[in-house]
């Protein structure tokens, strides 16, 4: 109890400070209060309109005041940053909340993965809560870098900014009763924790049986039906607006005065150029208030739902003994944070932050580890047979399948850039191994030369995707000696790299240098032809084998309609690109 608060809050002693001349957004109430003043003591509201001094006064000069923004679901590794540079990115939008996933690290490094998350992001403007990462390996397909069970998640839980369960993306799992998912998701629900979903495209009986084990959460609705079927079965959906899935405004038309409670909104993965250029959560508010959403109901969406599905006390409105984090902004038409207070302080002005946090300082172990290479390994021999391709769908993470005939050259298959196919590989990057997929996709785009990144979700293995064997082989070995990044190769030219030593997912240099190197490869992307949404970031999900229909692992690929392994090559063929 915040003895100090209730004086304050009583009159016996000042505030620390009066935000005054300002409009609220009463989320609580569903009202503006115009001309209103906002006391704050010890980093905590103490009044609104309760004529109470102050030490300080801050005129907002009538801006709106709005609870601080509230990103639902996010993969703090998916940005690139570590978690003090993110912050230094996203608070200037107005996001003051988080709730991180950090199963792309977790995946990589388990115990000492989430150690680190856990470490870097104290004291700093942004207060980052995390969900224990269900899927550590995500399934049985692929080689993950470590394995979190039940019998690891209990130190977890005496972790004040642990919430709950993270994203159960094994959904089949849950059907079957997988023993050990089970484990983890009786270890949450007997605590009363809450249980993130990740389910695209299920419904039915199935999504019953998902939700009647716990499940509460889903960020992978793709059409206004599947979320109001979700919806009227008890859970949550988070409104994703990423760099590569956007999904918001084709969910805007399930969204009512009556269900608004129902949604929150995420960013789920998003890279750091786009945080800074385009937004964060801010960027989410806009859709919906330029969609003619109520703004009451907005900000109920962007703040106050996600307090109530995380459990998270006294957070997400204006209204005393609730934590301090506001965004103050000028229009409802052009929504932008224009200062952003943290625990009662000014951190943020006018896309700035007032004050640089550095964070708390945390090693990391290297974690590129592969079997020594040759060209001869980026082969495919030609076995007289049409082949499965992975077919990409453009601003989703949805993947189609074709069965096709393709060139070969020397009994060897070939890529055939002039229909847009490129040759594919995953290589096992925790153990040295050796395992590497082999396939075909198509629809990136790309005319000449090789990309490839350590990041490829959610084992995070090495994916490489290239025109040649020789810019192949390049990128692979590169990526080996940055220890984990972004490369594109032609031949054996590096053309351009962003390394990301930090788990071969993050960055160790500052927020500015690694959007540079983004919007020098986007710049080389356009200059390239390639048609795909950030490129690397959709090549990353093609080894995500829980999302439909074809994706590739280390070990070979998965049809994710049927969630089995299937061979390259099959004995029929549809039209030819001979």
């Amino acid at each position: 109890m915040n003895r100090d608060v209730i004086d304050a809050a009583s009159g016996k002693i000042p505030c620390d400070v009066n935000y005054v001349n300002c409009t609220v957004i009463d989320v609580l109430s569903g009202r503006l209060l115009q001309g209103a003043v906002v006391s704050v003591k010890n980093g905590l509201v103490a009044g609104v309109n309760d004529g109470l001094s102050a030490k300080e006064t801050v005129d907002l000069g009538g801006m709106f005041l709005a609870p601080g923004l509230i990103d639902a679901h996010v993969h703090i590794e998916s940005s690139l940053l570590t978690p003090p540079e993110y912050a230094r990115v996203v608070v200037p939008h107005g996001t003051t909340t988080i709730i991180a996933d950090p199963h792309e690290i977790a995946n990589v490094m388990g115990y000492d993965g989430m150690r680190y998350m856990l470490n870097s992001s104290r004291d700093i403007p942004l207060d980052v809560y995390f969900m224990v990462p269900s899927c550590v390996p995500a399934t049985d397909f692929d080689t993950a870098g470590a394995a979190l069970y039940a019998s690891d998640m209990h130190q977890f839980l005496q972790e004040p900014r642990v919430l709950g369960l993270g994203e159960v993306m094994n959904y089949p799992g849950v059907l079957a009763r997988d023993p050990q998912l089970m484990d983890k998701i009786a270890l949450f629900r007997s605590s009363g924790r809450p249980i993130d979903g990740h389910s695209p495209g299920l419904r039915g009986a199935s999504l019953s049986a998902y939700v009647a084990a716990g499940i509460g959460s889903d960020h992978e609705c793709t059409s206004p039906e599947e979320a109001l079927e979700k919806i009227s079965k008890g859970m949550y959906i988070m409104l994703r607006e990423g760099s590569t899935a956007k999904d918001l405004r084709p969910l805007l038309p399930a969204l009512t005065r009556d269900n608004a409670e129902r949604f929150m909104i995420c960013s789920d993965d998003r890279h750091c150029n786009d945080l800074r250029d385009e937004g964060h959560m801010d960027h989410s508010v806009r859709i919906m208030l330029r969609a003619g959403i109520d703004p009451i109901d907005v900000f109920r969406i962007a703040a106050t739902n996600a307090c109530r599905w995380f459990r998270i006390p006294n957070k997400g409105a204006i209204a005393p003994g609730y934590q301090a984090d506001f965004v103050a902004f000028r229009s409802l038409e052009d929504f932008e944070a224009a200062i952003v207070i943290k625990s009662g302080s000014i951190v943020a002005r006018d896309g700035m932050l007032v004050r640089e946090t550095a964070g708390s300082p945390a090693a990391i172990r290297d974690s590129v580890n592969i079997k020594w290479l040759t060209i001869e390994d980026f082969q495919i021999p030609d076995e007289k047979k049409a082949v499965r391709v992975i077919e990409v769908n453009r601003e989703s993470l949805l993947t189609g399948q074709r069965v096709l005939r393709l060139p070969s050259r020397q009994g060897l298959l070939q890529a055939d850039p002039a229909c847009d196919i490129l040759k594919i590989f995953v290589i096992e990057r925790h153990t040295g191994s050796g395992n590497i997929g082999k396939g075909f996709i198509q629809g990136l785009g790309l005319c000449r030369g090789a990309i490839g990144s350590t990041i490829s979700h959610d084992s995070h293995n090495m994916i490489i995707a290239g025109a040649d064997d020789v810019s192949i082989f390049k990128a692979a070995r590169h990526l080996n000696k940055i220890k984990g990044g972004l490369v594109f190769t032609i031949g054996e030219e590096v053309v351009l790299d962003l390394p990301l030593p930090v788990a071969g997912l993050m960055s160790d240099r500052d927020a500015d240098f690694v959007i540079e190197r983004l919007r020098a490869f986007e710049e080389l992307f356009a200059k390239e032809g390639l048609k795909a949404t950030s490129p690397l970031m959709t090549l990353s999900f093609m080894a995500l084998p829980v999302i439909p229909s074809l994706k590739i692992t280390d070990r070979g690929l998965i049809d994710v309609d049927r969630f089995t392994p299937v061979s390259l090559y099959v004995d029929e063929a549809s039209p030819s690109v001979q």
